[in-house]
């Protein structure tokens, strides 16, 4: 007999400490080939599928639900078909808390300590042994007063304080301010009690993952926000029809990607005083449609072509629509963008995430009664601590003004050239002092725009 295989993540795609197994594609016990899909598991960025390293018996190792420490196997692939009935109990379950209707947190009984403690985050069972140590003083104490190690249970060492809690209840000494330089950010206020009954639901890892990331950058950014309205002559329609699969969020995508390089304060993030500049320019692109925001990232998006742009936020979307997003594609974006157009949301606040100095917000199109023309907010969030309000605004112009031209650029006109990476014909570019070089990859032309990197 072999020994088992073990059914393990590989720590390069896994950047969490822990994942949650969601769900078992075979049973426990069942026979299985090598490469076929076994499991389903929930880091706090993606949902990872996990396949049989070889042919064999699945032996699990947790149930559906429970916790994973990244490193631990979830499974073994057994040569022979193991006991059931012998190992049943040796499975970690996944355990439901009941719900519970919880008073107000305003009983004399409860220390500070108590009250101020995190609800319970009990996941699986699991079973400690320790050996039980006491101080002197301790024992003395409590063979004064009749105690055992029994009213210990659940403490490793027990000292002369905890027999004193236990006899008298932990004294609460009410807290003196301390003494702090002026210079220092005053101390957070304490989390008032909740003074009515409440029901307690568990947020996903996802969740938790998505609120932490954006509690990050909202503690480590000086935020503020500025917006502009843009205008077009159905951006959307002349895109779709010029570019295979294009829209206005790809031409977005594109031309911010062009921007950041010449703003590059807002592809940067702050740390302790110091502005890191990123190499590299990634734009992320939230979706969300209900199951979990999650932000796909184009990686060196300024060096990708409008159609190549398209394709890209296509495959994204189809991935996160399949969850199948994998954690390279949702990882290391430089900057964000949000678009709640396709939900009429005319303008938001969008929030910027861990590690970034700026995300741009794209409202919904809208029409003024009995016109053809529309309108579409673009607000960009940014950290003051990079940039200030006027290179904000400066940005938001520029790339108001290069989404004004796509319907110039796309005009039906035969008898001017135009750049084949951005399609802004030749009038508009000496107006804007520039001029078009024959190119070969692309084939065709290139305006100095374009080479520059804009």
């Amino acid at each position: 007999m072999t020994s088992p295989v073990p059914i393990l993540l590989e720590r390069d795609n896994v950047n969490d400490e822990s994942v949650t197994l969601i769900r078992w594609f075979a049973a426990d016990a069942d026979q299985v080939t090598a490469n076929s899909l076994l499991a389903e598991v929930e880091t706090s960025k993606a949902n990872i599928e996990v396949y049989a390293p070889a042919a064999g018996f699945l032996v699990y190792s947790f149930a559906e639900g429970a916790e994973v420490p990244v490193g631990s196997p979830i499974g073994h692939i057994a040569s022979e078909p193991p006991a059931l009935t012998a190992r049943t109990a040796d499975i970690p379950e996944a355990v439901t808390l009941p719900t519970v209707q919880r008073p107000p947190l305003t009983s004399p009984s409860l220390s500070r300590t108590e009250a101020d403690a995190p609800p319970s985050t009990l996941q699986f069972k699991t079973v400690t042994g320790f050996k039980q140590r006491f101080s002197p003083v301790a024992q003395k104490m409590m063979e004064l007063h009749g105690l055992t190690s029994a009213d210990f249970s659940g403490q490793s060492v027990v000292r002369k304080q905890d027999v004193l809690d236990l006899l008298q209840g932990p004294s609460v000494v009410p807290a003196q301010p301390a003494l702090r330089p002026s210079s220092e950010q005053p101390y957070p206020p304490a989390v008032k009690p909740i003074s009515q009954p409440y029901k307690e639901v568990a947020l996903s890892k996802m969740k938790r993952r998505e609120g932490s990331a954006l509690a990050t950058g909202t503690r480590n950014a000086v935020s503020s926000a500025v917006s502009v309205l843009c205008y077009t002559r159905g951006l959307r329609q002349i895109l779709e029809k010029r570019v295979s699969g294009g829209n206005a969020s790809a031409a977005v995508v594109y031309e911010v990607s062009r921007l950041l390089r010449k703003y590059p304060a807002l592809n940067a993030t702050y740390r302790e005083g110091a502005m890191l500049l990123y190499e590299k320019v990634n734009v992320g692109f939230a979706m969300d449609d209900g199951r979990g925001l999650k932000v796909g990232v184009l990686h060196d998006c300024d060096t990708l072509s409008l159609q190549q742009v398209a394709l890209q936020l296509r495959n994204l979307t189809l991935a996160y629509l399949d969850d199948k997003l994998t954690p390279v594609q949702i990882a290391n974006a430089t900057f964000t963008i949000s678009d709640l157009s396709g939900m009429g949301v005319s303008s938001f606040f969008p929030l910027i995430s861990e590690d970034q100095g700026g995300i741009l917000g794209v409202g919904a199109e809208q029409f003024a009664p009995g016109s053809e023309y529309g309108s579409f907010t673009l607000t960009l969030t940014f950290d003051h601590q990079l940039t200030d309000g006027r290179g904000a605004a400066l940005f938001l112009n520029d790339l108001k003004e290069r989404l004004s031209n796509y319907e110039k650029s796309t005009e039906d006109r035969q008898d001017y050239l135009a750049c084949s990476q951005c399609g802004r014909p030749e009038p508009e570019l000496v107006d804007k002092r520039q001029n078009l070089l024959r190119s070969v990859v692309p084939q065709g032309y290139l305006c100095t725009l374009c080479v520059a990197g804009y």
